[in-house]
């Protein structure tokens, strides 16, 4: 290129993005000479299909180190365990008009308890037609699922996850590998989506800047939860949908045809089927058109602005049917980990809410420290004497200056604020409670807006402000891609599943109680694989640990209650054992696996309250067998025995009244029956 080319003439460059050209209501240009970039090595890489070939390629490099990942975090309760979903297409009809959480609150006899509720079908939907090739399962996840071939023996290719252990685990992996490969499909299909459009409009005549701007998104490492995790293919999903939306509604303003106008509205319903976020498309769309051309007026399309508006109203009255509305928090006002702020002060509630979008915005730019998990006690509360909530506060500030200053320039750059600051303000528990202090997957559509502005902002400094070559623009974001990239790929491994999820997470944030109360389960799962037989004890100790870990931080934490139970009877600790369930049970009276865990429990105190007995230590025997008596009140077979140990020590009365309380829950028992006639002759 010669020197003339290397920096752009003043009758060509761009203002905030806007040339003189485009006052004369063409689109956003960004480069004077397309026919020299197009002949550079640069501007080859945006001819023809090549982008596309390019986004395809980096997507593969990125995340096929997930294709043999297994479940983890929610897929268990929205898709592998789903019985809507395990039905296969059969089970759409279901999915259309629930909660997507509506399976698994049914399976703990449990109701809706996030406010607003989760209305998601489309991507539920798409569980369900890979569950036609997995294989259907109508009567849902059985205990012995596992056993494909009904010979009750564990044969080696029915052990899914290769862990030596034959259980629903196996169950629920089973095609998880098919979904991963479709996530990471669908992700690089939206990521061509998006250069599509930036191409074809916002960056259309620099689409090395738009190809950039998708490579940046692609590899951000803030989404490996969206593509690792198969549950949250509601973002991609969405995102996808929310973009086909605005190409096809540009399309419409162009060129006045029909079927561009019916597509943008099916794509529009499909993007609020996916997800919630769509109904930030109200705004951004009509905003979008009013900055793209500056000739553009309203009136001009006003079958597209009805449309959208009747289009929300459709998705907006299915929703209102299934969900519970955003003022209903009685449930999740008694449980913690649902409501993160419960313990806050008025004060911290509302500066910690702040400071959160700061930390977004940290993950954003630098994603380093990277978990599963934000909830408490991972962001100690804040108030208004922390420096970081001013920071934060002047960010919010600074971003609404940005788009209201955008907006009456007509200037582009609005639209990427918009995606920023619209979604983040979704998801800061302002509105309402999000039901989780934070989250990775939450910013996926922020970070669109976020990529834009990097890619631009580099470009402005270098081209605008520095006068260099404008294809040092992608030498100056090479190292940053590939850093990102690295980060991917190195990320993606702690996806594989549960296990490696939260153990590796739990020493990123030692103080998260979810991650410590599921690390604790995890190491006792690990405990029970044969190939792990060595390391038992060892990893019983951890779990205990940070099962212990997960209590200091929230007692009334009644799931590590539960897991910590049984770390505590594989370790011979029956006591600790039961004193953990009946915590469990008394602030999860529902949870189906707890009368399992309690009926061993008692079992262990009647039989050794009956050898105490049959030994003649009456006192150690009247106290075990009362502790079975407290874990099971309704189990005749304890009172029989007590008024044994009570008889051997000459207490008849109170003999005739522990085998009187027997028969009362078993009349038709001949032992208590002949008890109780016998005690009246005495």
């Amino acid at each position: 290129m010669s020197k003339k080319n290397k920096q752009i003439p003043k009758e060509s460059a761009p203002e905030a993005g806007i040339t003189k050209k485009e006052k004369a209501g063409s689109a956003v240009t960004l480069s004077p000479d397309n026919a020299a970039e197009s002949a550079s090595f640069w501007g080859k890489l945006t001819l023809g299909k090549m982008p596309y070939l390019i986004i395809s390629i980096l997507g593969l490099v990125l995340y096929a180190n997930t294709f043999n990942h297994e479940y983890a975090l929610d897929d268990d309760l929205i898709v592998c365990g789903n019985t809507y979903v395990l039905r296969g297409v059969d089970g759409i009809g279901d999915i259309m008009k629930n909660d997507i959480f509506d399976s698994y609150n049914k399976s703990i006899n449990a109701e809706a308890n996030l406010a607003g509720g989760r209305f998601r079908p489309f991507s539920l939907a798409t569980f369900a037609i890979e569950q036609e090739f997995i294989g259907t399962m109508p009567d849902g996840i059985k205990e012995d699922s596992w056993d494909t071939n009904h010979n009750k023996v564990g044969d080696a290719n029915e052990d899914i996850n290769h862990d030596g252990v034959y259980n629903d685990k196996d169950t629920k992996t089973k095609g998880m590998a098919f979904r991963h490969v479709n996530n990471v499909l669908l992700y690089i299909f939206s990521i061509c989506v998006l250069y599509m459009f930036l191409s074809r409009f916002f960056f259309k005549d620099n689409k090395l800047l738009a190809l950039l701007t998708a490579l940046l998104f692609m590899a951000h490492p803030i989404h490996t939860e969206v593509v690792a995790n198969v549950k949250s293919r509601d973002e991609i999903l969405s995102l996808m949908f929310m973009i086909l939306t605005l190409h096809l509604s540009f399309l419409y303003v162009e060129t006045k045809k029909m079927k561009h106008l019916i597509w943008a509205l099916v794509c529009y319903f499909i993007a609020l089927l996916s997800k919630e976020y769509g109904a930030t498309l109200l705004i951004i769309l009509p905003v979008s058109l009013y900055v793209y051309s500056k000739n553009f007026k309203f009136s001009q399309v006003p079958a597209l602005l009805i449309g959208i508006f009747i289009t929300f109203g459709i998705y907006y009255a299915m929703r209102s049917n299934v969900v519970v509305p955003l003022g209903d928090n009685a449930k999740q006002d008694s449980e913690l980990l649902n409501n993160p702020f419960m313990d806050a002060t008025t004060v911290q509630a509302i500066a910690t809410k702040i400071y959160i979008n700061l930390k977004y915005v940290g993950l954003l730019l630098l994603p380093l420290k990277l978990s599963c998990d934000y909830s408490y006690n991972v962001i100690p509360f804040r108030t208004f004497a922390n420096p970081d909530v001013w920071v934060s506060l002047f960010v919010l500030l600074g971003l609404s200056a940005g788009i209201l200053y955008t907006f009456l320039k007509r200037n582009w750059l609005v639209v990427p604020l918009l995606f920023i600051l619209m979604h983040l303000v979704l998801i800061n528990n302002f509105l309402f409670n999000i039901g989780a202090t934070m989250g990775e997957r939450l910013v996926y559509h922020s970070s669109f807006g976020v990529c834009i502005l990097l890619v631009y902002g580099l470009y402005y400094l270098m081209v605008k402000v520095m006068k260099t070559n404008p294809q040092y623009v992608a030498l100056a974001l090479i190292p940053i891609l590939a850093f990102y990239s690295i980060k991917t790929i190195a990320r993606n491994p702690a996806w594989k599943n549960n296990i490696t999820l939260y153990t590796t997470d739990v020493k990123t944030y030692p103080n998260s109680t979810m991650l410590n109360g599921n690390a604790c389960i995890s190491l006792f799962d690990m405990s029970n694989m044969p190939i792990n037989k060595s390391r038992e004890k060892g990893l019983l100790d951890s779990a205990n640990m940070y099962g212990l870990k997960a209590l200091q931080l929230h007692p009334g934490y009644y799931y590590t209650h539960m897991n910590l139970g049984l770390v505590k009877a594989k370790q011979g600790d029956m006591d600790s054992a039961t004193f953990h369930w009946l915590k469990a049970r008394e602030m999860s009276p529902y949870e189906k696996r707890l009368p399992e865990f309690l009926d061993g429990s008692a079992a262990y105190y009647y039989n050794k309250g009956v050898n105490f007995m049959n030994e003649n230590k009456l006192e150690e025997a009247l106290k075990e067998l009362n502790i079975a008596n407290t874990i099971k009140p309704n189990d005749h077979r304890p009172f029989y025995y007590l008024g044994m140990v009570y008889f051997k020590m000459n207490n008849q009365a109170k003999a005739k009244e522990m085998w009187s309380k027997g028969l009362a829950l078993a009349p038709n028992d001949p032992v208590l029956q002949k008890a109780v006639n016998d005690a009246r002759n005495y």
